[in-house]
């Protein structure tokens, strides 16, 4: 059933947390539209690119960047959303794990830094899982919460009373978006839309004999979608992990079984990014509107063993990225720059001619339209009983010309120690198989002062802040 929501015009009161902007220099501000998937990895090699389940939203992004290097500061939900909208890593800005959603900084965040600005800010969808239900998400105009889930989910309006029965969870996310900005259109001021759905994520599903299995759940029309083969090649030798993958053992089968879900979940995902980007195009504003179309973290198919995603290899942390604003960023496909997650909030205020206040919070990440300082890639990740039992991980890792070269990883116990450390040419073994550092051989270890020196920059990015974090 189609359901429709009339919305209230009179904005919520955010005085609190208002943030001074300094004047935009542009006659006209443009738009932003970011559509933050749930766990939809970037193509890894030997593998299927994922987007090609999506050829809409490429079509419509291939105006833009798309960036081959991107990455998330942490593949785990609460703490990856709360850097992107913070441009700060998790080591900064307040939530590393899970349940730390409370502590997320909103005086120094996205919604806050736009509204304080005068934009008309919408979120619609999943926020921050554990923000508490009796709080409205800070400095969105109007808020449609969603905490998970496909069908006849329940969501809550503006921290109103909860509606449930409103069909397929994308296609619901996309009108309400849709709504909100042409109610925005009506009005006088630029708008921020945050549109982040469940899929891919998985979710319980009860099968016909009784027990449940873990996937993606697609809309009716594409339930029996065709996809390819898309399950990792099994790791035969393990020996030279850590004991949490070793004892990781999801099968090629299962894998397949998620995978394939995830990508016909996404074609709504498509149809719904679509449809937005032509009512946008309709309405004359498509080419004053920033349009970034990412995700939160990525999914393992097997890789290693493992589902699910919790670590900083690189099916977890590699991420697609498209950013399209005509006139601005180019268009095309950038296979040498090095692109965190904490890069798209320095980016988007830099294309509205905001200016956080004096005493805010340094960004970890740089804007996309300046030249780049980055050298190096970091991604952390700390121990979440919410997520298992996998251990706090970090790694660096470093490419040349955008080729990517080595990784340096250590694997640390409750006390803060290093327990494990793995080293991957990522130019003769980009699937991250042997760790020349825990293999048999000594003959192929790297130099000692090679990874002394990645241990040392490895150290520095866990402490880093601010433009450390941009050279480091």
């Amino acid at each position: 059933m189609r359901v429709r929501i009339m919305f209230a015009v009179i904005a919520l009161v955010v005085t609190a947390f208002v943030v001074p902007a300094a004047p935009s220099t542009a006659a006209a501000p443009p738009n932003v539209f970011i559509y933050n998937l749930d766990d939809l990895r970037d193509a890894i090699p030997g593998n299927i690119d994922p987007m090609i389940y999506m050829p809409k939203a490429r079509q419509w992004m291939s105006t833009g960047t798309r960036y081959t290097q991107s990455f998330v500061t942490e593949s785990s939900c609460c703490p990856s959303r709360s850097a992107l909208m913070t441009g700060r890593y998790p080591h900064n800005n307040g939530v590393q794990i899970q349940s730390q959603a409370p502590n997320f900084d909103v005086n120094h965040s996205m919604a806050c830094y736009f509204q304080g600005a005068g934009y008309a800010t919408y979120e619609d969808g999943k926020f921050l899982l554990s923000w508490p239900k009796t709080q409205r998400p800070p400095c969105f105009t109007h808020s449609t919460v969603m905490w998970g889930g496909y069908n006849d989910v329940q969501v809550k309006i503006d921290g109103g009373t909860s509606h449930k029965g409103l069909g397929y969870s994308t296609t619901f996310l996309g009108n309400q978006g849709r709504a909100y900005v042409t109610q925005a259109l009506g009005g006088t001021a630029p708008f921020l839309l945050y549109e982040t759905p469940q899929a891919p994520h998985w979710t319980n599903v009860v099968n016909p004999d009784g027990t449940s299995t873990r996937r993606a759940v697609p809309d009716t029309k594409y339930a029996d979608a065709p996809v390819a083969s898309c399950s990792a090649a099994p790791e035969t030798d393990k020996t030279d992990k850590p004991q949490y993958i070793k004892n990781s053992h999801f099968t090629p089968a299962q894998a397949q079984v998620m995978c394939q879900s995830q990508m016909r979940a996404i074609m709504t995902v498509d149809d719904e990014f679509s449809a937005t980007m032509q009512l946008l195009s309709d309405r004359g504003v498509l080419d004053n509107t920033l349009v970034v179309l990412t995700s939160d973290n990525g999914y393992m198919w097997g890789d290693h063993g493992r589902t699910e995603k919790f670590v900083v290899y690189d099916p977890s942390v590699r991420v697609p990225l498209f950013v399209r604003w005509p006139g601005h960023i180019p268009s095309g496909t950038d296979t040498t720059r090095i692109v965190s997650q904490i890069d798209m909030l320095p980016t988007i205020l830099q294309a509205a001619g905001i200016t956080p206040p004096t005493g805010a919070p340094a960004f970890d990440g740089e804007s996309l339209l300046g030249p780049t300082a980055r050298t190096a890639m970091y991604s952390e990740y700390f121990l979440d009983s919410d997520n298992g039992t996998v251990p706090t991980q970090r790694m660096v890792r470093l490419g040349h010309n955008g080729i990517p070269t080595v990784k340096y990883m250590q694997t640390y116990d409750s006390a803060g120690n290093v327990t494990f450390r793995e080293y991957y040419d990522l130019v003769t073994d980009p699937n991250e198989n042997l760790n020349l550092l825990g293999d048999t051989s000594t003959t192929n270890d790297p130099p000692a002062s090679e990874v002394t020196a990645l241990r040392n920059r490895l150290n520095a990015f866990a402490v880093c802040a601010g433009a450390a974090c941009r050279t480091g």
